[in-house]
């Protein structure tokens, strides 16, 4: 037996209720469907006193925080929408969507566009009523890094272009059309949302302080599309809220709608329909309060990352999939300096910062083998020969860096959920997208288990995470819908 033996730290499993898919990176996380509906166990090593055992310990430590510190953080976390709410400052913005629940029984034919990077794409979708969305055809378009800095108004006939291809040169029929812009903006109305400072390094000239559905409107009437209306601007984290609710609604009219939306993929989101105030954008991976849960590790990734700046997306960088796999090489890093392990010092993947991406904690996981062989084929695609015990380590780490991702992304969801319903009395439901609960083996079960950690199992019993794959083009086209069914209704008000 390897003097390090993985242990079991008592996590409960519970069932995932959906399909483990991710959302736009679906293709490029690993899944062992016979592993994703159970959660994987935050882990320990034993073993023979030394160095290894003394530093390993310490880590594990400093990557689980007690119970209390984190219904602590939890009531933080609802103290700082109380705050947002307020106009009191705080990391949580608490944007205004403008955004309605819907009923279940829209119907139409919108054109989504969906832009928050270097790749975006649009879509033509179907609402049939009842519930029933599809997805009739879709394009994509790209942008260069000349792009990031070009004038506004050649970045949007970019996504025009996409359009038109969509819709096969049409000038007749008339589209409505959702536009789903993942980059920090100020939404005035459902169709008008001012640009804020970009990030993940846009900087379009032109771009900041300017209605980006007026700037689409204008390109759109630049290539002649005068028949396609921008008619909602969204954020993609309201999107999966909304179409579970669509969902929900249309197979029973009177269901509760969900009232948490969660983004959890390279980034980190929450949106929720808070009693009084409707669906607010939380941009909760700027929740900064988390800083007393801050390793060094996560302290020194802070620093060094340039963008987004130290000290902000805190959050984000704590638990979603664009830093889990960096904090891993970090930890590793450590390891090799304390240790007789990893000494790998010269491989790019270990040496390079953000070499070592998260999709391999998902590969790692989904390892059932006694020695480890898939982690083993996985370090020799990276030039790298391992020992068992390496692997063992390596995986273990991983487990612990993601074990404390979904712990924080349970209390933070309590912290919400309390903000609704103070005593949590009543079933809840949260609707999730993302590559790293879609993709990573057993993700979901672990926050489920943190979310009986942190209420206890009855309570628990009662907050209902549904897994909604590909969320963003169905949802942002029932928000057009209900957006249009919205305008009707005032046209209607009006001429009476």
């Amino acid at each position: 037996m390897d003097r390090w033996a993985v242990v079991e730290l008592g996590w409960r499993s519970f069932e995932e209720t959906g399909p483990a898919r991710a959302r736009h990176d679906a293709r490029a996380v690993v899944r062992a469907t016979s592993r994703a509906d159970r959660p994987v166990s935050p882990v320990g090593v034993t073993g023979t006193a030394g160095a290894l055992d003394s530093r390993f310990a310490q880590i594990s430590a400093d990557f689980t925080p007690s119970r209390e510190a984190l219904l602590a953080l939890a009531a933080r976390f609802q103290e700082e929408i109380a705050r947002g709410l307020a106009g009191a400052g705080g990391s949580l913005k608490m944007l205004r969507t403008f955004v309605e629940q819907p009923w279940g029984d829209e119907r139409g034919r919108p054109i989504v566009v969906d832009w928050g990077g270097t790749h975006g794409r649009v879509g033509a979708v179907r609402l049939e009523g009842q519930g029933q969305v599809g997805i009739l055809r879709e394009d994509a378009f790209t942008f260069t890094e000349d792009d990031k800095a070009a004038p506004a108004d050649r970045v949007f006939d970019v996504i025009v272009a996409a359009i038109d291809r969509l819709v096969g040169g049409d000038r007749r029929t008339a589209y409505e059309l959702a536009f789903v812009y993942s980059f920090p903006a100020r939404l005035e109305r459902i169709d008008r949302a001012i640009a804020l400072p970009m990030t993940k390094g846009w900087h379009p000239a032109g771009l900041e302080g300017r209605d980006v559905a007026g700037l689409l409107g204008a390109a759109l009437g630049r290539r002649g599309l005068s028949n396609v209306a921008v008619r909602a601007v969204a954020n993609d984290t309201v999107a999966p809220m909304v179409l579970q609710t669509y969902r929900m609604r249309g197979r029973d009219g009177s269901a509760r709608p969900a009232e948490v939306g969660l983004i959890l993929g390279t980034g980190t989101n929450q949106a929720a329909d808070l009693p009084g105030f409707g669906i607010r954008n939380l941009e909760s991976g700027d929740f900064n309060l988390v800083s007393p849960q801050q390793t060094p590790y996560d302290v020194a990734l802070d620093r060094e990352v340039t963008d987004p700046a130290p000290g902000a997306q805190l959050f984000e960088k704590m638990v979603s999939g664009q830093y889990l796999g960096e904090i891993v090489r970090r930890v590793v890093g450590d390891l090799a300096a304390s240790t007789s392990l990893f000494q790998w010092s010269a491989v790019p993947a270990f040496l390079t910062p953000f070499g070592f991406s998260s999709v391999n904690l998902s590969r790692m996981e989904a390892d059932e083998s006694g020695d480890l062989s898939a982690v083993e084929a996985l370090l020799r695609e990276l030039g790298i020969t391992s020992s068992r015990l390496e692997r063992l380590t390596l995986r273990a780490v991983g487990r612990l860096v993601v074990a404390r991702s979904a712990r924080l992304v349970a209390t933070t969801l309590v912290g919400t959920l309390r903000q609704i319903d103070p005593a949590l009395a009543r079933p809840h439901t949260i609707a999730v997208d993302g590559s790293l609960w879609g993709g990573y083996p057993g993700y979901a079960g672990l926050v489920r288990a943190a979310f009986e950690e942190l209420v206890g199992p009855e309570t628990a019993a009662r907050i209902r995470p549904e897994f909604v794959r590909d969320s963003t083009a169905a949802g942002a086209a029932v928000i057009a819908a209900v957006a249009s069914r919205e305008r009707t209704a005032g046209d209607a008000a009006g001429a009476g």
